[in-house]
């Protein structure tokens, strides 16, 4: 095997163990960050199917006019490859949400959680391309930790100094729920 092949597949496994092990409060991550992940996973799956592709679709015949068939064949056979590189990288992020998701509901269904109040610090509004997405931030603090989390808030149900009921983990303190 390559050290190209190596590289994408060590890429591709770190990304899904990240995702995993981080990924439990992913809808309060930076966006930035899902860009970055889903460009390395394009890279990678690219540079382990490429050689394959190389093999089965063979060079552009070039002109229409002189060889039809080769060309048809070439255009479907790169539009597959292009919709196979894409289902790979939605599955890959979706199966590693799942199963982020699947740890966290372990951790707070299991009986070492406690509950606490949490309080929502202030509010924002973050600039998007075309529109700005309102935001809370919620502030808990455990023993001598202290977490800040971004929560979605389109329709403004958050207000500043709201308190919040919140489930956590003992193993896992920024691992939270929202008990409504």
């Amino acid at each position: 095997m390559s050290t190209g092949k190596k590289i994408s597949i060590f890429i591709i496994l770190s990304i899904i163990l990240i995702i995993y092990f981080f990924g439990y409060n992913y809808d309060y991550k930076s966006y930035s960050i899902s860009v970055i992940f889903i460009l390395l996973l394009l890279f990678s799956y690219i540079g382990l199917t490429l050689p394959v592709y190389e093999r089965i679709a063979g060079e552009d015949p070039g002109n229409f006019f002189f060889n039809p068939w080769k060309k048809i064949r070439y255009v479907i056979l790169s539009s597959l490859f292009i919709i196979t590189i894409l289902i790979l990288i939605f599955s890959t992020v979706f199966i590693s949400l799942e199963l982020s998701e699947k740890r966290k509901n372990h951790f707070l269904d299991s009986s070492q959680t406690k509950t606490i109040e949490g309080i929502i610090s202030k509010t924002d509004s973050i600039p998007l391309r075309y529109s700005k997405k309102p935001v809370a931030y919620l502030h808990y603090k455990i023993n001598d930790q202290e977490f800040e989390f971004e929560l979605n808030n389109p329709d403004k149900k958050y207000i500043i100094k709201q308190k919040i009921n919140l489930k956590y983990s003992l193993e896992y303190p920024s691992m939270f729920k929202i008990i409504e």
